[in-house]
């Protein structure tokens, strides 16, 4: 398997972890602990937010995406969330 394959891969994994994550928050609480751990679902989300945010970087250091390119697409979105979500202040 190549790098850039390995890498994407565990990315998806990554990206499924954080989902399973927020859905135990959605349906246990935040703050409640995260079944079967000695975390709580808001540190559980913490861990797999880090690990999804140093796949993504490894994403960006392998060329495999254009660094530039997503922090322009990163501001594009805070943009539309200033303009369609109430969770930001208008920029």
């Amino acid at each position: 398997m190549n790098k850039t394959t390995e890498i994407l891969q565990i990315t998806q994994e990554e990206c499924a972890e954080v989902i399973q994550s927020i859905a135990k928050c959605f349906r246990f609480g935040v703050d409640n602990h995260y079944p079967l751990s000695d975390k709580n679902n808001r540190e559980h989300l913490t861990e797999e937010i880090g690990d999804l945010l140093c796949m993504i970087d490894l994403i960006k250091e392998h060329n495999i995406v254009d660094s530039v390119k997503v922090e322009e697409y990163k501001n594009q979105k805070r943009i539309k969330l200033s303009k369609w979500s109430n969770i930001m202040e208008v920029i």
